[in-house]
């Protein structure tokens, strides 16, 4: 991953942006620009940044909000106090380091990991993703915006039964895999989501304790089958090899963040698993 000031001056553009459009969908910003970053294809993040950075209704937040005296567990999914959230989260990075943040409030988010089709857990996985890499102020600030996100968005989904895998992340890359067949098989959406969902999870994994992971894992298997039922039928025939800068340049030509997400999304999924699927889903979003 490429850690410049490209990302870093993406993230501080788009601070100041909203969260989610006039029409309720959410601004796909700064999980792009990390997207584009990873794929290699960042020469536009200025220009990716500014057309995102203009959605309205951006958030105020409050500064220096004292993790000993704000009351999380009682505003958990309550959107009014969203600049609460991001004053908190800042402030509990800059006390205790984001790695710290993460492997607590994950867990505690997971319920929720379904939450505005899974959006504030992308972002948060982005966001984690590229502090991992870099250790920046812009980094950081990303990521306690995207942890508050999701806290302010929590829905707890339905209860989900964990059982013990001797290999969480395989697991959860098979559950990213199906995805990936029923969205070549039924190409939307809502289908797409559930691979970049699922593959969200993939980059948190590292940075929770082994009880969460599974517990994750649990979350993810049951929003899935929530969602969307059963699983699509296997593929055959299907072609694994790519050309992964030209598909990944094909989608940020598309100027379409969900092609980008996917197209990353795929390209992690494939690495790990030589799983046609993922090829076969990127080429069929790029097309």
């Amino acid at each position: 991953m490429r850690t410049g000031s490209g990302l870093d001056a993406a993230f501080e553009r788009l601070a100041s942006a909203g969260f989610e459009l006039p029409n309720g969908f959410v601004n796909h910003g700064p999980m792009a620009c990390e997207a584009l970053d990873v794929l290699g294809v960042d020469a536009d993040l200025e220009g990716w940044a500014g057309r995102f950075a203009h959605v309205r209704h951006g958030v105020e937040v409050v500064p220096l909000v004292d993790p000993a005296g704000f009351d999380g567990a009682n505003s958990l999914g309550d959107y009014r106090r969203l600049p609460e959230w991001i004053g908190f989260f800042d402030s509990s990075i800059r006390v205790d380091g984001w790695e710290a943040v993460v492997a607590t409030w994950v867990p505690r988010l997971i319920p929720a990991f379904a939450s505005k089709l899974f959006h504030g857990a992308i972002r948060t996985a982005h966001a984690t993703r590229a502090v991992s890499e870099s250790d920046t102020t812009a980094r950081r600030a990303e990521l306690a915006r995207a942890l508050g996100y999701w806290a302010a968005r929590f829905s707890r989904g339905m209860p989900a039964s964990v059982v013990e895998e001797p290999d969480t992340m395989r697991a959860l890359l098979d559950v990213a895999a199906a995805a990936a067949r029923r969205y070549v098989e039924d190409a939307n959406i809502f289908t797409l989501h559930g691979v970049t969902g699922a593959m969200a999870a993939e980059l948190l994994i590292p940075h929770v304790a082994e009880t969460a992971r599974l517990e994750l894992l649990a979350r993810v298997r049951s929003d899935h089958e929530a969602f969307y039922g059963e699983e699509a039928s296997p593929l055959v025939g299907q072609p694994t090899e790519l050309d992964w800068h030209a598909i990944a340049v094909a989608a940020s030509g598309s100027r379409d963040a969900h092609q980008v997400k996917l197209v990353e999304a795929c390209r992690r999924g494939a690495t790990s698993t030589g799983d046609p699927a993922f090829a076969v889903a990127a080429a069929l979003v790029t097309a």
